[in-house]
């Protein structure tokens, strides 16, 4: 194991709890973690390895390692975090929905932006839970993420998007690359930083860049933002969703 972040931390598999007796391992939920936070490991390998039914196979520091580990493991359950070691984990979203399609994808983070939500959820996400949750509100969100349902923490409110932003960009003919020049603007990042995460040259960035107002009718950034996530505006769900419980305590 090592202790210092940007690294991958103990890749063992270790049975969690009793379920894993009795040779019933095959039936856990196998989980990999992407955090570059040393602290963030440690917190969830031992809340799930307290926790009957689970087993934290590996996890990561760095994207690329995530990556790795996603390749061989095929967990049954990611956890992420927004930016992983400088690098976006709304990419490594969409690249683990290509890669592993079984794998539910749950970003666990402590940033309550409504566009990055957006985002996250654009990519196949099914899960957007927050840090500072209590352990039993944390885990009801796995549960059913795994289960295939769609789980939100409730302070981010009782609604969900109206439009996503993949299917604007399905509609307006964007391509697989547009779409991902799209997600990074929507985090806030500039040509350069773009160029760096998708490691592409800068120029090349700009032409998608060009490509997605074009497409979008957009007249800057701020505006095709707006366009592709319906200007930002949130309706009421009309449907039953899984949302969880309003946590009483805080995890810290």
């Amino acid at each position: 194991m090592h202790d210092h972040a940007g690294t991958a931390i103990a890749t063992l598999a270790r049975p969690a709890g009793p379920a894993a007796a009795g040779g019933a391992r095959a039936s856990l939920v196998r989980v990999v973690l992407a955090d570059d936070s040393p602290l963030m490991h440690l917190a969830v390998r031992s809340m799930l390895s307290s926790t009957p039914g689970y087993v934290l196979e590996a996890a990561a520091g760095t994207v690329a390692m995530a990556e790795q580990l996603i390749q061989r493991v095929r967990p049954d359950l990611l956890l992420l975090e927004a930016v992983i070691g400088g690098e976006s984990g709304v990419s490594l979203c969409r690249w683990t929905r290509q890669a592993s399609p079984a794998t539910a994808v749950v970003l666990l983070t402590s940033r309550e932006e409504p566009l990055l939500i957006q985002s996250a959820l654009s990519a196949g996400a099914v899960g957007y839970l927050l840090k500072n949750s209590p352990a039993e509100a944390l885990l009801t969100g796995f549960r059913l993420a795994v289960g295939g349902a769609r789980v939100l923490d409730e302070r981010l409110g009782r609604q969900r998007p109206r439009r996503s932003a993949v299917d604007s960009a399905a509609e307006l003919g964007l391509t697989r690359r547009e779409r991902e020049i799209l997600d990074e603007m929507m985090l806030g990042l500039d040509n350069k930083a773009i160029a760096g995460r998708l490691c592409i040259s800068e120029e090349t960035v700009k032409s998608h860049v060009k490509a997605v107002f074009r497409k979008l009718g957009a007249r800057d950034r701020a505006h095709a933002v707006a366009l592709a996530v319906g200007s930002a505006q949130y309706a009421d769900a009309s449907a039953p969703q899984p949302w969880l419980p309003r946590p009483r305590t805080a995890v810290r």
